[in-house]
């Protein structure tokens, strides 16, 4: 929200949305030349817009002067920069803020570099998991395979051993019949021995 308008805003900014807690955000960077209340005023000294040089620390401001509050920091901004004690506090400052970007940048290359490496790594591994996984289903189906042949051969065996115990009692019945019927027939020799007359034999 635009706290002079009480507009509602919606743009969206990176480092806003990362805050965690309700706040006030003045971005001095985008403050114009036209003002629209006291603080503005008071930040607008800071406005890069006033910015004349290459010198990002110095600049000719052109806003209003007539607020006491503006008038003591221009001043007191003014007097500051012409020390030279404070300018070389600032020159060390700035050369830190150099070898600090400069280093930050370095970092984020090592990272950069690191973050690839480890994303081909992981690729790699990935690659290889996709491997092991295939192997895996292979085995699993061979393993099947296998299971599923065993389970057809004890069913086969099974069947073969009861078709021969069957065709035992098939032999074991034939062989009591033709017992029986050699029984029958030496029982009729007999009978006929005993019937026919003893001359006639």
């Amino acid at each position: 929200m635009d706290v002079v308008t009480q507009e509602i805003l919606d743009i969206k900014e990176e480092f806003v949305e990362l805050l965690t807690h309700d706040s006030y955000v003045i971005q001095v960077q985008k403050l114009g030349q036209v003002t629209r209340s006291r603080l503005e005023r008071v930040l607008q000294i800071f406005s890069p817009s006033y910015q004349i040089t290459e010198d990002r620390r110095k600049v000719d401001f052109q806003g209003n002067a007539d607020d006491p509050l503006v008038k003591r920091m221009a001043e007191r901004l003014g007097r500051a920069i012409a020390s030279e004690e404070i300018r070389n506090k600032m020159d060390v400052e700035d050369e830190l803020e150099r070898v600090f970007d400069r280093e930050m940048s370095k970092k984020d290359e090592i990272i950069a570099e690191q973050e690839g490496i480890i994303a081909e790594k992981e690729e790699m591994i990935a690659e290889k998991e996709e491997m092991i996984a295939e192997k895996d289903k292979l085995l699993v189906e061979e393993k099947k395979r296998a299971e599923e042949e065993k389970k057809r051969a004890e069913e086969e065996k099974k069947r073969a051993e009861e078709e021969k115990k069957r065709a035992e009692e098939e032999k074991k019945r034939a062989e009591e019949e033709i017992q029986k019927n050699l029984d029958c027939n030496g029982k009729i020799e007999e009978l006929k021995k005993q019937i026919t007359p003893e001359h006639e034999r």
